[in-house]
């Protein structure tokens, strides 16, 4: 299993995360957008509007690294109220298929995960987690 069950529970229930990828001039290139947890794939999806004519498309294609953080703060000022899960790894261009929400663009990104870290995600004390999870993309990226 690529996250654990607390970290894939944190994920489904945001709404808004940042996708960071690799412009064509070399930096970094963030967007806050809307995603998915796809636990039969083990992905984080990412669709859009235009998806296909859009900067974060055309970068994953040119450079499959990417960065995705999800953070939220739940008590003002403190670290106990503080989450967040940043997960780096490859990410893949899918096209084609039909968008279960009709004003999404069929095409989409799959960021597939191979390094995990975290913090404050299901614990009871704050506590900073980071691991590896895969070493080497997938053959379709």
């Amino acid at each position: 299993m690529t996250l654990t069950d607390k970290e894939q529970r944190f994920l489904t229930r945001q709404k808004r995360g940042h996708l960071t990828t690799i412009g064509p001039d070399g930096w970094p290139q963030v967007k806050p957008l809307g995603f998915s947890w796809n636990a039969e794939e083990a992905t984080i999806d990412i669709t859009g509007f235009n998806m296909a004519k859009s900067a974060k498309y055309r970068n994953v294609a040119a450079n499959p690294k990417v960065a995705f953080v999800v953070d939220e703060v739940t008590v003002d000022n403190a670290m106990e109220g503080t989450h967040f899960l940043e997960i780096r790894g490859w990410a893949q261009q899918v096209a084609g298929g039909e968008s279960p929400e009709t004003h999404l663009a069929p095409e989409l990104i799959r960021i597939h995960p191979t390094r995990v870290i975290a913090w404050n995600i299901g614990s009871d004390v704050p506590v900073f987690e980071a691991r590896d999870v895969s070493a080497a993309p997938p053959e379709a990226v």
